[in-house]
């Protein structure tokens, strides 16, 4: 194996949760994938390495194909030690598994010894507390810095667990990609923002903001102000593949707070109910929800709660978000926080980002959205520009 300046710094990084974050071409993935081989080569022991990643099909492009690439490559890949149908392979006595943190069942499925979240930062904080706490030995965390996330809260005061990773730290990396990386730097030098923001992340691996996203500036917060006044609620259905979110809105002359209330899967309307009766607030006043299900709502007013539908025209995505532009967003709860941090615009097929949100990670901001349309609206004229967390 080659091996590069990133692996020997991978080799020295200790503690039960290692945090390796890593510009393009730092060979991150691939160096932890060669310091778990060799481990696996040289151990007597009876091991279980998962190997995972957001998905399956993300995990068999990336990570599940540099492993196979590695001993391939190497000479020591044998037919019968590979269970297509199960994905693992076995290297002496230690398995290695491949599945994607989308599937519930590996969640809270057996045990293992060693864990790798390849591109941890797409995956939740409560995946990885499920497979965290399955674990008995280690877990490493690669990632690229595109925003911010909770992997932030696990590095250790004296950074010993957490090593940083560039482009220079692997030797063997195309001169193909070092001169784009070059061409790059002097584009951002030249004042490009996207270009900035590129190399931020992709060349030096420092924090940068997510590509194409929807938002400008949201604030995290730890909690609302007692000076804030309580205007209502927003709430978004969902049951088996989406959660029902309810988003709870605070007023702090232009400072918006949205607060999570709920944010669940598989809730029973008698379930949330229950929730909304045991909050003063959300029982008492305004709840705002998606107009297309008149039969939950019906159910749900049968409990004397004072909730309306939405009012939906054409564009009302897009026009419901730039209402929420007009304000300064403060958000108060995990879940609603990284769907802030992941909302985005749909890609062409070139990658270049058109004026349609993605279907996904809005469940708790459509919630808020709804709200916004009915109570909050202005001028409904805000530019949308790229997202970043300020702590």
């Amino acid at each position: 194996m080659k091996l590069t300046k990133a692996f020997y710094k991978i080799a020295k990084v200790k503690g039960a949760i290692r945090i390796i974050q890593g510009a393009g071409g730092s060979s991150k993935t691939y160096s932890i994938l060669q310091y778990l081989i060799i481990l696996a080569s040289k151990t007597d022991k009876k091991l279980t390495v998962s190997v995972c990643s957001e998905s399956f099909p993300h995990l068999r492009r990336g990570a599940m194909k540099d492993f196979f690439d590695i001993i391939n490559g190497a000479g020591i890949y044998t037919e019968g030690n590979h269970n297509k149908t199960n994905h693992y392979y076995k290297i002496n006595n230690v398995k290695f598994e491949f599945f994607g943190v989308d599937d519930a069942s590996k969640l809270r499925g057996a045990r293992r010894d060693i864990l790798f979240l390849n591109e941890a930062n797409n995956i939740s904080r409560e995946a990885f507390n499920q497979l965290f706490i399955r674990t008995n030995m280690f877990t490493f965390l690669d990632f690229n810095p595109s925003h911010l996330s909770w992997i932030r809260d696990y590095i250790q005061e004296d950074k010993s667990n957490f090593i940083k990773l560039t482009y220079l730290d692997n030797e063997y990396l195309a001169q193909t990609v070092i001169d784009y990386y070059l061409d790059a730097i002097k584009k951002a030098e030249a004042g490009s923002k996207y270009w900035q923001n590129f190399v931020n992340v992709f060349v030096y691996g420092e924090e940068g903001s997510v590509q194409g996203a929807i938002f400008d500036i949201v604030y995290k917060a730890e909690e609302v102000p007692e000076e804030a006044k309580y205007l209502g609620a927003g709430m978004d259905f969902g049951f088996s593949n989406d959660p029902t979110a309810i988003i709870k809105i605070y007023k702090l002359e232009e400072k918006i707070y949205l607060v999570q209330s709920l944010y669940k899967k598989g809730l029973l309307n008698s379930q949330i109910a229950a929730h909304i009766a045991k909050d003063k607030e959300l029982s008492n006043n305004i709840i705002i929800c998606d107009s297309s299900e008149p039969k939950t709502i019906a159910e749900l007013r049968g409990y004397n709660f004072p909730i309306l539908p939405v009012k939906k025209y054409k564009d009302s995505i897009i026009g419901g978000l730039q209402i929420m532009q007009d304000y300064e967003l403060y958000v108060v709860g995990e879940e609603l926080q990284y769907e802030f941090q992941q909302y985005c615009y749909q890609k062409d097929k070139d990658g270049n980002s058109i004026p349609v949100p993605i279907d996904n990670f809005n469940h708790g901001i459509d919630a808020a959205r709804y709200f916004f349309m009915e109570r909050l609206g202005k001028s409904a004229t805000s530019n949308f520009n790229s997202l970043r967390f300020v702590f």
